[in-house]
């Protein structure tokens, strides 16, 4: 955890969404344990849009900032673009989508007052002005622990119809979001890396198992983000008609 001043975000913006809200997603019912009740800054919408969760390194590349500064914007037309709101790749995910209008999720691994990375307690202002929101698990005054960030990240997996792993080593908290995406059914996506490149060392191993689709460009995330949508509509459906609504 990088050493940082912490600052606040005003309370008074915040509203809890529990579990058995008509406004709480969807998706996060598929966990195992989804949160009793989510903190909410700004407009909490999942079903709208496709959703494409944004992974990678904090020590992001410059191959993989320029691949997403190429393709991201594109998608980020027709999808809602969520991400942990960390340094590097998740947060220039988060700045795309801001750049071009368009809304994306923040998904914190701390309380909404204390947001860590700090920044975000400036940039939610423009998160919101886009139609986006800022979510956390924990409510207020909770202090930040290390566990934090491992089941922010299930979270990332729940929400998103499919997970694109732009770049990652082989111990990495992106591996985590990958194998939680995978275990509840959603669809994995990843750049190939040179062999010898420890930076996408996860995204080979994620290819080689075949527990990832190979995409090369926005054409490619595009076709996988149109069929696990629809896919996700069908999920919907069907536990409505079994819940006899």
């Amino acid at each position: 955890m990088e050493n940082q001043t912490v600052r606040p975000l005003s309370k008074l913006c915040f509203r809890d969404v529990p579990l058995l809200s008509s406004d709480y997603p969807i998706a996060l019912r598929d966990l195992a344990d989804p949160p009793a009740v989510l903190t909410v800054h700004g407009a909490l919408d999942f079903d709208s849009l496709p959703v494409l969760g944004i992974v990678g390194s904090r020590d992001s590349s410059v191959m993989a900032e320029s691949w997403l500064r190429r393709h991201l914007p594109e998608l980020s037309k027709m999808a809602l673009v969520v991400s942990g709101g960390a340094r590097g790749i998740d947060e220039l995910a988060h700045r795309i989508a801001i750049f071009e209008s368009r809304p994306t999720a923040v998904v914190l691994p701390t309380s909404l007052d204390c947001p860590y990375p700090s920044d975000w307690a400036d940039r939610s202002v423009e998160v919101i002005r886009h139609g986006g929101c800022l979510i956390s698990e924990y409510k207020s005054g909770t202090p930040i622990r290390r566990w934090h960030f491992e089941k922010r990240n299930r979270l990332i997996a729940a929400l998103s119809d499919v997970v694109l792993v732009v770049e990652a080593r082989r111990r990495s908290g992106t591996g985590i979001t990958a194998r939680h995406a995978g275990m509840m059914g959603r669809t994995v996506a990843t750049l190939p890396w040179f062999p010898s490149d420890p930076r996408g060392e996860l995204c080979n191993d994620l290819l080689v198992d075949r527990a990832a689709a190979l995409v090369r460009n926005s054409d490619d995330v595009r076709t996988l983000l149109t069929s696990a949508a629809a896919a996700r509509l069908l999920r919907m459906q069907r536990a409505l008609l079994g819940a006899g609504i």
